[in-house]
């Protein structure tokens, strides 16, 4: 049984498609379909089965791949061994919740890639619950994310900071009360999809108080999200720290309720038994040093 086929089953599972596990590998997609093909006729059993353009695994791959991920591990692990201790080389991958990768994160990743330059650094943005999975199935190395009762069964979990969450809006938002209860508001949440921590601990404050609203916008950028509150389209519920300088300027301002200033800890998780590779502790090195527990 070839290792690269099993690196490809894994890009496969990981990128969702032939097409993307082909530009992911550098190979052409029939190549992709050959050693999927490969890998089944080894095995003996179907690993795919196409759901729309996606591939969904079978039972028979789910299993599969389980054992594929540790496999791979293994043979990294077994590959590192060849090359001069401690040496920063390989790849890392690290899944990040949206609002720390585009506020949060960029001294941490140019100080890693300016310490790792061998380092084949991937990052992907991703919602909480995602990162959790990710990280425990092996897709990604490390999890950096707000916490959502991550599994501390399979997960390595590691405080990095808690940070405030407030309700904003523009300054001219004619319905600022979001404290007394039943009532009903002819205004706009502006959010993200619906498994955003932020949008679950605001809905919850909102039925608990009997407030409904009129209307939900569902965006998937938190840029777009401020674009539209700045644009008095409604309101929003999102760490302070992502609105810094639209509160500076005024262009934002912050509502008044008991909700609004709420602390949210921020983790980093990896997979339990999981080697910590150089690179990996690089990482988390300057993940401690960027965001110190306690941190507003």
């Amino acid at each position: 049984m070839e290792l690269k086929n099993l690196r490809t089953f894994q890009a496969v599972v990981d990128q969702g498609t032939y097409e993307r596990a082909a530009r992911f590998l550098g190979y052409t997609q029939s190549t992709i379909t050959v050693q999927i093909r490969q890998l089944e006729a080894e095995l003996g059993v179907p690993l795919f089965q196409r759901t729309g353009r996606r591939m969904a695994l079978t039972q028979a791959g789910e299993a599969a791949l389980a054992q594929t991920r540790e496999l791979l591990a293994a043979a990294d692990r077994l590959a590192d061994l060849g090359q001069v201790a401690g040496s920063l080389t390989g790849t890392l991958r690290v899944d990040m919740a949206e609002t720390l990768l585009c506020y949060r994160m960029q001294p941490v990743i140019r100080a890693f890639r300016e310490q790792a330059p061998q380092v084949r650094l991937i990052i992907r943005s991703c919602n909480c619950m995602q990162i959790a999975e990710n990280t425990r199935t092996g897709a990604c190395d490390l999890g950096v994310g707000y916490d959502m009762d991550w599994n501390r069964e399979a997960l390595e979990v590691e405080p990095l900071g808690a940070y405030e969450i407030v309700l904003l809006a523009a300054p001219e938002f004619a319905h600022p009360d979001f404290t007394t209860p039943g009532q009903r508001k002819p205004v706009s949440l502006v959010t993200d999809e619906p498994d955003s921590i932020f949008r679950r601990q605001l809905n919850q404050y909102l039925c608990q108080r009997d407030i409904t609203l009129d209307a939900t916008l569902e965006l998937w950028s938190i840029e777009t999200i401020k674009r539209c509150v700045m644009s008095n389209l409604g309101f929003t519920f999102l760490p302070r720290f992502a609105a810094r300088e639209e509160l500076t300027s005024g262009a934002l301002v912050e509502l008044s309720a008991p909700i609004s200033g709420i602390r949210d800890p921020v983790l980093c998780a990896r997979r339990k038994k999981r080697w910590v590779t150089p690179a990996m502790d690089l990482f988390l090195r300057l993940l401690r040093e960027s965001m110190e527990p306690g941190e507003g």
